[in-house]
């Protein structure tokens, strides 16, 4: 119910500007009027962040244009990270952005400050592969040998947030499936295998847009902008014991480094 009110809010607002005259087409195209004007309804929270538009049929008939009008339009403010499309949801106005503390004694559903969501996690793929070439030129490995890879997606309330592929030198952790299906807990492997702690000694942030497999994972339309966090993680010795990609939502956080000492295994 209060999703369909939130709806009809953003519906009320959107026909207000959409009723308004057109300039000529000999000044601006239509389709970026329309943009121009979306734009000015995000950015001046007429639509709620983090709500659910009107579908394109349904804005472009509001519009008094053809879909394809409409699309570019929308596409254009997607591609800005203004909106965001959610495979077989809908399209979503770009929610406040929340801070993920970036830190060594942190676990992730700490990290996200202010979340009262429930974060969970999900295990997509578990298996011992050849590494990439970052992980084998980090990792000192030589022909034949392999490392752990594990793809594993964060949820909060149920809706996916972020997806990580992560390496691990397979010789380091032997009992790595056994240890890790227990309790699903990469720390608990560290443990294992008699490193009582680590740091993250590594952290690179890049922009990009997400790939057919990421936007399937997070239920995003190809080409969303998102954001990549590269990291590495070494051991007491400072070894490199993982290399770790993950892909958020380009407006799903805002990144917040702190320095503290180095992560016990919990």
């Amino acid at each position: 119910m209060a999703e369909l009110t939130e709806l009809s809010r953003a519906e009320a607002g959107l026909a207000r500007l959409a009723g308004l005259a057109y300039d000529a087409r000999s000044e601006r195209p239509i389709w970026l009027q329309i943009y121009d004007r979306l734009a000015r309804a995000i950015e001046g929270a007429m639509v709620t962040p983090g709500s659910r538009l009107p579908g394109e049929v349904q804005l472009a008939e509001m519009f008094r244009v053809n879909r394809m009008t409409m699309r570019r339009a929308l596409a254009l403010l997607q591609s800005e990270g203004k909106l965001q499309a959610r495979k077989g949801v809908g399209i979503f106005v770009r929610p406040v952005p929340r801070a993920f503390v970036i830190r060594n004694d942190m676990r992730f559903a700490d990290s996200l400050i202010g979340c009262e969501a429930q974060v969970t996690s999900r295990t997509l793929r578990l298996e011992r592969a050849a590494p990439s070439p970052e992980a084998a030129r980090l990792f000192d490995l030589g022909p034949g040998d392999l490392v752990i890879v594990l793809h594993r997606m964060r949820l909060l309330d149920g809706a996916p947030i972020y997806f990580t592929r992560k390496e691990l030198p397979a010789h380091r952790f032997p009992e790595f499936e056994r240890i890790y299906t227990i309790g699903q807990s990469v720390s608990a492997v560290y443990k294992a295998a008699g490193i009582p702690w680590f740091r993250r000694a590594e952290t690179r942030v890049s922009g990009g847009f997400a790939q057919p497999d990421e936007a399937e994972i997070l239920c995003l339309n190809d080409n969303t902008p998102v954001q990549y966090v590269t990291a590495i993680n070494r051991d007491p010795n400072d070894a490199a014991i993982e290399f770790n990609r993950g892909c958020w939502p380009m407006t799903s956080v805002e990144f917040v480094f702190q320095t503290r000492g180095p992560c016990e295994c919990f």
